[in-house]
């Protein structure tokens, strides 16, 4: 499985749960349409040493690398459409990384 890691913050004046109703809305499109297997929604709530980092991360899991590339070439086209654009005017300090599950496949 690889996943795509999304790290962000509300912009000011935008509530939290005006963002995250956004975000679960975005991500029901991308589920529905099968752009992606899964998706959660984390709020850190103990930065700890990492005091920097945005307030949530959304973690986006694919069958595939190559799943995640059409994911990705999908977007590419309509990134300034709805429900996407939107959501994007609404967090600050997104950063995003990516990874990949190392754990054996269950027998």
């Amino acid at each position: 499985m690889t996943s795509y890691h999304v790290h962000f913050s509300a912009k000011e004046g935008i509530g939290d749960d005006d963002l995250l109703a956004r975000v679960h809305a975005f991500m029901a499109t991308q589920i529905l349409d099968n752009h992606a297997l899964s998706y959660r929604v984390l709020r850190l709530t103990n930065k700890a040493s990492f005091q920097d980092l945005p307030d949530f991360q959304l973690i986006v899991d694919y069958a595939s690398e190559d799943d995640l590339q059409a994911a990705f070439r999908h977007m590419k086209a309509l990134y300034r459409e709805e429900p996407h654009a939107p959501l994007m005017r609404m967090v600050s300090t997104f950063r995003v990384s990516f990874s990949r599950d190392e754990q054996p496949p269950l027998s």
